[in-house]
């Protein structure tokens, strides 16, 4: 009976070293297999300081080095060798850090296609214009919304809806935290100006920087949905008529 109970207990102590033992050869086959997928390196060139449009791939050799980068953050069209872009120019800025690839260059003249994340219609132009916190709708505004823009002329004392409808395409709080959606941005007791880059036609762009540089500008939020508005403005004659 004590033999048999031995052999009973003897077999399972070697089932279960053998049981740890396949877990464990298991564990670090999926770790040498993850390990060998986020350790996977390639060689690419990478600025080393900012590049800017129209450096000459000539030039490059000062503000580039080659060293090893993740598979996956080196694009399709890296450069592996300068001499691919050594007739070329920069089209973009290129920062400290990224990969060198062979679509930031061009043959000088050549239009870049990149608006560096502005999403400008065909036919309009990204405008940007300066606004205090208070005519700027107190940071209410986001990229995305509408607003209607506002002149107020100064020697004429007059208020007239200039340009209807225009997009915003960013905001950037100068000495403010950047608003959330539907929140104010939050500031010291005196909150600075607000750059507004709107999307706008050329002649819409015309009359916002004429205003702009002449007169002054004031910002209203549109309802969603709300279509182009119109009003023939107002006087210090028909503001009580």
């Amino acid at each position: 009976m004590h033999s048999r109970s031995t052999t009973i207990i003897g077999a399972g102590v070697a089932v279960a070293i053998l049981g740890a033992v396949l877990v464990f050869a298991y564990a670090r086959s999926l770790q040498g297999s993850a390990g060998a997928a986020s350790g996977a390196s390639v060689g690419a060139y990478v600025a080393t300081t900012a590049i800017t449009p129209g450096t000459k791939g000539s030039a490059l050799s000062s503000s580039v080095k080659t060293t090893t980068v993740p598979a996956s953050a080196r694009p399709a069209d890296a450069v592996t060798d300068l001499s691919q872009v050594s007739s070329l120019q920069a089209l973009r800025n290129i920062e400290a850090g990224e990969v060198i690839a062979a679509s930031q260059f061009g043959a000088a003249g050549t239009p870049n296609t990149s608006t560096s994340g502005l999403a400008i219609p065909v036919g309009h132009n990204a405008i940007t214009v300066t606004s205090p916190f208070p005519q700027a709708v107190a940071g209410y505004v986001s990229p995305g919304d509408l607003v209607n823009v506002y002149m107020t002329n100064k020697d004429g004392q007059a208020a007239r809806l200039l340009v209807s409808n225009v997009s915003v395409l960013a905001t950037v709080p100068a000495n403010a935290a950047a608003p959330k959606t539907g929140t104010p941005a939050t500031a010291s007791p005196v909150a600075g100006d607000v750059f507004f880059t709107l999307s706008l036609t050329p002649a819409e762009s015309e009359k916002v920087i004429f205003a702009q540089t002449y007169e002054s500008l004031y910002y209203g939020l549109v309802h969603p949905g709300d279509g182009p508005a119109a009003s023939p403005g107002q006087t210090l004659k028909t503001l009580f008529s």
